[in-house]
């Protein structure tokens, strides 16, 4: 019997926008997996702190991507340590021991994964689904990934029409009262509202 399919995405979602669903919607047309999870991170190890809580960041993740087929939104990282990708892998293998597990990541992060807490035990347990946001990335993104193969790790590359938003403009916007149309899911949008998030 062949191994279930789970791809698993993982970040901030500080706050989730229409990019960060565009790129799951391209990694699960090129895995079509059998489940699909979003994590929103705990405390992680690459940024000091972030802006907003934990539960108000799984709140926003789930009125953005729970409309999606077999999409669910874990909160495995919510219990306030550091978010070591290995650590989240690791559970979710015992969780899922009949799943094979590809995890999705944006073009920066694949470009860094070497850097990444014992990223070849992550890549022997996972295979890597990576997104490039502009053709710029490209050749960066394919000299990381056979980089990477070299080492073992499987990747695949994603080819979509990327938005061009990331979450920390966002928040500038939010904060301004400037938040450009369609880039937040409406009950997001009211969610920001309702809490009075990333005022200044």
């Amino acid at each position: 019997m062949a191994s279930r399919k789970l791809l698993f995405y993982g970040g901030s979602f500080d706050p989730p926008h229409v990019g960060h669903r565009v790129l799951l919607e391209a990694a699960m047309k090129a895995v079509e997996p059998d489940l699909t999870l979003v994590i929103p991170t705990g405390l992680s190890p690459f940024k000091n702190r972030v802006r907003t809580s934990f539960w108000d960041r799984v709140r926003m993740s789930r009125l953005t991507f729970s409309d999606m087929g077999n999409v669910r939104v874990s909160t495995l990282e919510g219990r306030g340590w550091r978010s070591y990708t290995m650590k989240t892998v690791r559970k979710l293998l015992k969780k899922y021991p009949d799943c094979k597990l590809y995890m999705l990541v944006g073009s920066d992060s694949l470009i860094s994964f070497s850097k990444w807490y014992l990223y070849r035990r992550i890549m022997a347990e996972a295979t890597l689904v990576a997104g490039c946001r502009d053709d710029e990335d490209m050749e960066a993104l394919e000299k990381a990934a056979e980089g990477l193969r070299k080492e073992g790790g499987r990747v695949i590359l994603l080819t979509f029409d990327p938005v061009e938003i990331s979450s920390t403009e966002l928040r500038e916007a939010i904060s301004s009262g400037n938040v450009p149309d369609g880039m937040l899911a409406q009950g997001v949008e009211e969610h920001i509202r309702k809490r009075g998030l990333y005022r200044q």
